[in-house]
Parts: structure tokens; sequence; C-alpha cells
């Protein structure tokens, strides 16, 4: 694996990561996701059944879940994942309940109140990628979130299997958490469905949710049309790892696995201080890409593309150099990781210490895996009861301090254009 010093990098080669989101939706756009989304919007089941036929090659009686396939997956489940997922659930809903905010509310001395106040958005979908792999912890990750926020109505857009169905675990966790429905489609034509709603899909005020290539370009473009709020544009999974002297390499090589084993895309990033460890690092994932073990065809493509180790000179290069990188997860395997948060910004979640790999937040300790990837942790979050929260302005104010801020307001709009009416709705109140 070629190993690379962080100062001796290039301007080409800095932007390269720092740049690294680079889709573009243009050609994918314009000659497949547009067209169905506007067929969807015409015609409703009809072409979500037809596009669900055509790219999974399932010819669908109905959308929606039955009461009869939640019936059949609860028998088949393994009990065993099924009450992990439970305390995962637990987990989550502590950490999440946690975010739940209060009215603020301040009257000054004039007699002007003012506050905000928070309601949930009344209809959510949250999809839950089904391609490669079934994600039913993505259904607590997008899920439980919007229940806690107040959302009343919760729909799971997830791609079918190729007889038809919804991985059993999927629809388990479905049933356990109370979600409305569960829609049988994937891909552009799924994301169509939520937004624009049809005869069977309730149509969504939010869609959130990783998904590939044409689920992102299908939500980007709706949210473009007005159609629908999103959590962020999802790209392909991503971690940086810092780590000095004290990191055990063999961990860090497995954490970096961990994404690689994600998909050919996947992003794996080595930030240390140690030549020793960087060496002893790229050994480890030789070794793990040689024995053949897990997705390895897989993790080989995401290595030979996707993976990186740099060599910083200190701890404080290499946190300059994630701050500006902006990536989806970061762990931070050093001593006295926690000394260091301050310093950290522009993460989707941070790892701290040696025992705080990235799998137990995807899974389990309650924090969220519905996060920035591609750099847009710099100016984006992840997915939290905030996102499904409206937020609303208010104020009041008395005969006297309307009064005060009447001259202002006046001079102000004048200079805007909007003395006749923004100015003159305040002069008439004081109209004898």
């Amino acid at each position: 694996m070629f190993i690379q010093r962080l100062r001796d990098l290039t301007s080409k080669e800095l932007d390269a990561f720092f740049n690294r989101f680079g889709d573009d939706f243009s050609a994918v756009l314009l000659n497949t996701v547009i067209p169905i989304v506007n067929d969807v919007r015409e015609n409703g089941d009809a072409a979500v059944k037809k596009y669900t036929k055509k790219f999974d090659s399932v010819d669908l009686p109905s959308l929606i879940v039955s009461d009869s396939e939640f019936e059949a997956a609860a028998r088949c489940i393994d009990r065993a994942v099924f009450d992990a997922f439970l305390e995962a659930k637990k987990n989550i809903e502590e950490f999440h309940s946690r975010q739940l905010k209060n009215i603020l509310s301040y009257t000054r001395s004039d007699g002007t109140m003012l506050g905000v106040y928070h309601h949930p958005i009344e209809r959510a979908a949250v999809y839950v990628p089904g391609g490669k792999a079934a994600y039913p912890s993505t259904v607590l990750m997008g899920t439980l979130p919007a229940k806690i926020a107040g959302v009343k109505d919760i729909s799971i857009i997830t791609p079918p299997t190729k007889e038809g169905g919804v991985h059993p675990m999927v629809l388990a966790l479905c049933r356990e958490l109370g979600v409305s429905r569960v829609v049988k489609s994937g891909g552009a034509q799924g994301i169509a469905a939520a937004g624009f709603g049809t005869e069977t899909v309730a149509k969504a005020d939010i869609i959130v949710g990783p998904g590939n290539i044409y689920v992102t370009a299908a939500k980007t473009y709706l949210f473009s049309l007005g159609v629908v709020q999103i959590d962020s544009p999802a790209g392909p999974s991503e971690v940086l790892i810092i780590a000095d002297e004290s990191a055990n390499p063999r961990w860090v090589a497995w954490d970096l696995l961990s994404q690689a084993e994600h998909e050919e895309m996947a992003l794996s990033v080595l930030v240390t201080t140690s030549e020793k460890l960087a060496s002893e690092v790229a050994s480890y994932i030789r070794e793990d890409l040689e024995s053949g073990r897990g997705r390895s065809e897989i993790k080989k493509k995401s290595i030979e593309r996707g993976c990186s180790i740099l060599i910083a000179d200190s701890i404080d290069e290499a946190i300059d150099f994630s701050n500006r990188y902006g990536p989806e997860h970061m762990e931070m395997m050093v001593e006295n990781a926690r000394e260091f948060l301050p310093r950290i910004k522009n993460v989707g979640s941070l790892f701290l210490g040696q025992y705080a790999p990235v799998a137990v937040g995807d899974y389990f300790s309650g924090t969220n895996h519905i996060l920035p990837t591609g750099g847009t942790a710099r100016f984006t979050s992840g997915v939290s009861v905030d996102t499904f929260l409206r937020r609303t302005t208010f104020q009041e104010l008395s005969y006297e301090a309307l009064a005060k801020a009447r001259t202002s307001v006046v001079l102000m709009s004048k200079s805007e254009g909007f003395g006749d009416k923004h100015g003159g709705s305040v002069e008439v109140r004081f109209e004898k």
C-alpha cells in the first residue's frame, strides 16, 4: 500500500481529498431520474410497478406490504438477532429523547415578547437500502428520531427482494416501531412515490436515509423542486482515523476494512504520527485481503481505489486535515483522546479512544448512523430529532414597543423601496 507524508501532498492531491463528493448528477438526472420522477408523478402506482419490474425484475401485485407478510416475517426471524436490535433500540431512544427542545421565549422591558417553538413534520419517509445487503439498523436510525419528534405518519421505502418481499428483520422492526406502511420499491421510483404520493403511497414532507446515486439524485431533484425536505446528499460510506503510536495497528486495520466491506466506492483514510504504525496497519490489511475472508472482492476494490495512509508530523496537523476533509465517521485513536474534542470540527459522528469502533455507533451505542458524507459534514449534520422538527418564531408587541420601533422601521423600509406599505403598516396604527 502507498504510504505518503501529509506535508508532501500536492495541491491537486489535497483537492482530491477535500472535494471528493464529485458525483455529477446531470447525466443521471437527465437520462434516468427526471423521466422516472415525471412518470411516477403522472401515473402513480402503475409507473412505480413498471420501474420495479424493469430494474428489480419483480412483478408486484401491490406496493404496500400486507398484514400477512408482516406475520410471516415475525415467524421466521432469528429471535436472538431481533433481541439484539431491541437492545439497540433502547439506546437509540435514550440518546435521541434527550434532544427534544422546549419553547424558548423572553420579554423585553418595552413589552416585546419573542420566542421560538418546535413542532413535528407531519409525514416522513425513511429510505432503507436493500441492494447488496439488508439494513434493519437503518429502520431504527430513521424511524426512532421521527417518532420521538412526534411525526405521526412514517413510511419505509425499500427495494423488494427477488421474490417480491422485504427482508423479515426489516419487517419485524417496522412492526415493532409501528410504522404506517412499508413500500416495496427502491431507486428513483421509490423516492418519487414518497415525494409526490400515489394511490397507495402517502406523500412525505421529508425523506431521509442513504441510497445509491439514483436515490441521491432523486432526493436532491425533488428537494430542488420544493417537493420535500431531505437529510443530505448521500455518497459512499467513509472513515478517517487519526492514530498515534499508542494505537493497536490490528484494530486500526480492522476499522479501515470495516468501511471497505460496505462497497467498492467506500473511503478509508488513516492519518498517523507513527511510521511504524502505518507500516503495520498496511501489513494487516494486505494479510486480510489475501486471506479471502468475508466480502473479499468488495474490500479489495475499495482498498485499491479509496484507502489512503498518511503520515502527519503532529496530531494538530492531523486534526487540521480532518477538519478540512469533513469525514462521515472519524475515530480518534490517540492517548487522552477526549482532550482534543474542542479542536475537532466538521465530523458526522466522532469516535473517541481505543474502544469506540465505528461499528458500535452504526448499530448499538445510540448515536445515529444516517450521516453526511463526501465532505458535506462541513456544513450539515446527521439525522437527529431536529431533522423532523420545524422551527417557528413568534412575537407580540405592546403599543409602546411598536412606538419605539416606529421610526426605525419606517426609515429602513423606505431605504429598500417599501416605505408605502411596509412602513405604512406601522404608521397606520398611530393615526388618530
